[in-house]
């Protein structure tokens, strides 16, 4: 017999979800074959067996969170002879009276929507409680009659229902939720102000000319990370009445992916040269795209940098990514006509840059500090300042 427990994926973990079980009970799985599908508060994941065996029995079901180090299975022979009564949630061995039996068939029954006399598959289930739709008068088109999620949706879009057709429910995942949540909570807790300016991006360009292998936003977070060095207070945090500046320039990078927007972690910037920081970057995109970003990926970020210019995005308000205390998007760079300090008008590459600041203990003229020190640094960038 072999205990599968709820792994920890990092030193901050403390929690997980089994998002999906991808073998059943009763089959057999060998060690290094995907046994779960692991949502943390960060990422998703998906685990692999330990130990060859028979999957005897799910401990904790899907959509349940539990700390780490619980166990959520056992694996073990097929004829081998476990005893289950002692993990929480498992099936009790000493056997019922006849009328514990009939108590408990009763309640079951009570509590139990009706349906098909095929049944009801866990997803169906899961989508019917969160459209309000009774399972009583489905009929199930799946295997053996069981009632499907499609089933489901067909009957929330139908007659005698809101009367809007559902085209798709979207759950969100664990990183989602842990990122509407903090999201939330900097909007309610943190009064936050945004300045803007326009930054000629002629220098800039020329740098990465020069330098192969990097990328624009390669350069924006090092630039951030150089005007950081001349403006410290804007890599802090504020709590119990305290600001807290930091030595080190963690910059939490925003990173698109088919999953959904992650914000990792690019640690010391300040001590790394532009190509350092370049390969990071994309190591970590790649993590994002398959799911395998870690606990520790996401730790100590200082200051965040988004920038959306890839996107054609040309300006925006961000939210500060709690407890941090500023951040910085990033627009589109494009070509603007531009009055000289000559009086002439000439055509210059432009990008919008728009900074984000925690108000309780920056105020306008600290973070124009800031701003104009970032505006002068790329419109003075140098190959020297991204070694």
């Amino acid at each position: 017999m072999y205990e599968v427990k709820m792994p920890r994926l990092g030193t901050t973990m403390k929690n997980g979800l089994i998002s999906q079980w991808l073998v059943e009970e009763g089959q057999e799985v060998k060690k290094g074959e995907y046994l779960f599908e692991l949502e943390t508060e960060k990422s998703t994941l998906e685990i692999e067996a330990q130990e060859n065996g028979v999957l005897r029995k799910i401990i904790v079901p899907e959509d349940e969170e539990v700390p780490v180090n619980t166990v959520i299975a056992i694996l073990g022979k097929a004829d081998e002879e476990i005893d289950f009564s002692v993990y929480s949630g498992a099936e009790k061995a000493e056997t019922p009276s006849e009328s514990q039996t009939q108590a408990r068939a009763e309640k079951e029954q009570e509590e139990k929507p009706k349906a098909a006399a095929g049944g009801v598959s866990p997803r169906a289930r899961r989508v019917a409680k969160e459209l309000g739709v009774p399972l009583d008068g489905i009929t199930g088109t799946g295997k053996n009659g069981i009632i499907t999620e499609d089933d489901v949706k067909n009957a929330a879009s139908g007659p005698g229902s809101s009367g809007l057709t559902v085209k798709e429910t979207i759950k969100l995942n664990n990183v989602q939720r842990t990122m509407a949540e903090n999201i939330m909570n900097s909007w309610q807790t943190i009064p936050q102000f945004t300045q803007m300016v326009t930054v000629n991006m002629s220098k800039v360009l020329e740098v990465k000319k020069e330098i192969s292998g990097i990328s624009m936003n390669d350069i924006i977070v090092k630039t951030v990370s150089n005007a950081v060095k001349n403006y410290p207070y804007v890599n802090s945090r504020f709590k119990d009445n305290e600001v807290t500046v930091f030595e080190e320039i963690n910059v939490s990078v925003a990173v698109n992916s088919s999953h959904g927007l992650v914000v990792p972690v690019v640690r010391n910037t300040e001590s790394k040269s532009i190509g350092e920081i370049a390969s990071e970057i994309k190591e970590l995109a790649e993590k994002a795209e398959s799911k395998s970003l870690g606990m520790d990926d996401y730790a100590n970020g200082t200051i965040t940098v988004s920038n959306l210019g890839s996107l054609g995005i040309e300006s925006g308000t961000p939210i500060i990514n709690a407890p941090q205390s500023t951040i910085v998007f990033a627009g589109a760079t494009r070509k603007m006509p531009v009055v000289s300090d000559s009086g002439e008008v000439e055509v210059v590459p432009v990008m919008g840059l728009s900074i984000c600041y925690d108000h309780r203990f920056i105020d306008g003229v600290a973070g124009a500090g800031f701003t104009k020190e970032l505006q002068k640094a790329f419109e003075n960038l140098t190959a020297e300042d991204l070694k």
